[in-house]
């Protein structure tokens, strides 16, 4: 083998070797890439979202002796969860209510800061399994306040773990009264 032949062998093996080096380098960096796009640590890709409630409502029209009718909004809170929740209750904190035009009557949401409860505020605790319904009745003169129309309603329960919303459904004003 001549001099210049081994120099090419020689120069061929250090190319094979560097190529080898940058393509295990690139796969580090996509396997980096790859693992920094999912947004979290890997101690927290095992993690489980914190405990809700199982939440449903529904409004009714409530006949007033002598009067206009009042509606009643329902929340029916169910703890699906394995560790006890905290929900925010009493004069403090009702269940709020949000009614808003909504020609359509259907669900809009409309959770916001201003519609949770403020800190330090009573709370009732439900166990694993446990449920309760809260309610709230907005009376005639109250429904007064809104034009003709269909409106949407919306309620939020504040717990310990969060701020939750859900469609109580559309209410034609003014309240027609129960047969």
């Amino acid at each position: 083998m001549t001099a210049d032949r081994v120099r090419e062998v020689s120069f061929l093996v250090g190319l094979v070797s560097e190529s080898t080096c940058v393509r295990n380098a690139i796969r580090l960096l996509v396997a980096i890439e790859l693992l920094a796009c999912t947004g979290q640590a890997p101690t927290q890709m095992n993690r489980l979202s914190p405990p809700t409630l199982s939440i449903s409502a529904t409004t009714q029209v409530l006949s007033v002796a002598g009067g206009a009718p009042d509606l009643e909004v329902s929340a029916s809170l169910r703890n699906a969860a394995q560790s006890r929740i905290r929900v925010a209750v009493g004069a403090q904190c009702p269940l709020f209510v949000r009614v808003f035009p909504d020609p359509r009557g259907e669900y809009a949401g409309s959770l916001d800061a201003s519609t949770a409860c403020p800190p330090g505020a009573s709370t009732l605790e439900l166990a694993p399994g446990e449920t309760t319904v809260l309610t709230r009745v907005l009376d005639a003169d109250t429904l007064a306040s809104f034009a003709p129309g269909t409106y949407g309603v919306n309620v939020a329960v504040t717990t310990s773990t969060g701020l939750i919303g859900v469609w109580a459904g559309p209410v034609q004003l003014p309240l027609a009264s129960s047969p």
